[in-house]
């Protein structure tokens, strides 16, 4: 087998799975709340992705702290550290 190296071949876009909810949890303060409306069938299965999203913040942002809780309306967030 023989290679040729290329020279200036751009890498191309990651193609992973497109963020679904964009939450500004960068911007939140301690004690800071954001509630997110679902309907009470969707609750448990978007609480889910919404835990996945914020705890990839927080293993980037080890400083910060969050929490997700299921309300009777839809999904809770608040800030604790």
């Amino acid at each position: 087998m023989n290679y040729e190296i290329e020279k200036k071949v751009p890498v191309p876009p990651r193609r992973g799975k497109p963020i679904k909810y964009d939450l500004p949890l960068d911007k939140m303060k301690v004690d800071d709340h954001i509630k997110i409306n679902v309907s009470k069938v969707q609750i448990k299965k978007e609480a889910k992705l919404i835990r996945n999203t914020v705890l990839r913040f927080k293993y980037k942002n080890p400083t910060m702290d969050f929490t997700v809780r299921a309300l009777e309306d839809g999904i809770g967030i608040w800030r604790t550290k």
